[in-house]
């Protein structure tokens, strides 16, 4: 499926109800040898902007900025990175979020084989879930490990991070050394 036709059907979709979705685009397009996907679209970051970590007013958002520093540790930027998000929609209700991210596998899917990423960074626990195919008690357990994985007879590997929040106290320090083993595998 082209660009033009996954986003309209991302935009006709309602498994998941009539939730607002990405408007531009579902997926930002870099040069990294992999790609990152968060949990969902928020309400103010590039469904507005257009750019991943970037609000309205093309000023980097707080997650931004310490995925900023991460990746500058390892050589990007990130204005460099592959990012989408495993679900599509807007989600208020966190309760919704794995069963949404289910629904849109089948999009992630899609999106993947048009891309040369073969390490698949995981934000949170529902993209790493969804990936896996299984349900996750301790996220820790599996942060900073590599998952290899076949979609559609193409193999991934999937690496699960601290969400960089700077709410999150795992964000910037316990991510430095999972950036550093991402950088060895690339």
């Amino acid at each position: 499926m082209d660009k033009k036709n996954l986003q309209s059907f991302i935009q006709n979709c309602c498994l998941c109800g009539n939730l607002q979705k990405l408007t531009k685009k579902s997926i930002q397009i870099g040069i990294t040898p992999f790609i990152i996907i968060g949990e969902s679209p928020a309400k103010d970051g590039w469904i507005v902007s257009g750019r991943a970590f970037y609000n309205k007013d093309s000023k980097l958002q707080a997650s931004g900025k310490v995925l900023e520093k991460l990746l500058n540790n390892i050589g990007f930027s990130i204005n460099d990175i592959y990012f989408t998000e495993c679900c599509k929609c807007i989600i208020e209700d966190r309760k919704q979020l794995e069963k949404c991210c289910k629904n849109c596998l089948p999009i992630l899917y899609e999106q993947l084989q048009t891309l040369p990423c073969k390490i698949l960074v995981t934000m949170g626990l529902a993209p790493t879930q969804a990936l896996l195919g299984i349900k996750i008690k301790k996220y820790a357990d599996y942060v900073g490990k590599i998952f290899n994985i076949n979609i559609n007879n193409k193999e991934y590997k999937v690496f699960p991070i601290y969400h960089p929040s700077p709410l999150n106290p795992k964000g910037y320090k316990d991510n430095v050394p999972i950036f550093n083993i991402l950088k060895s595998i690339i």
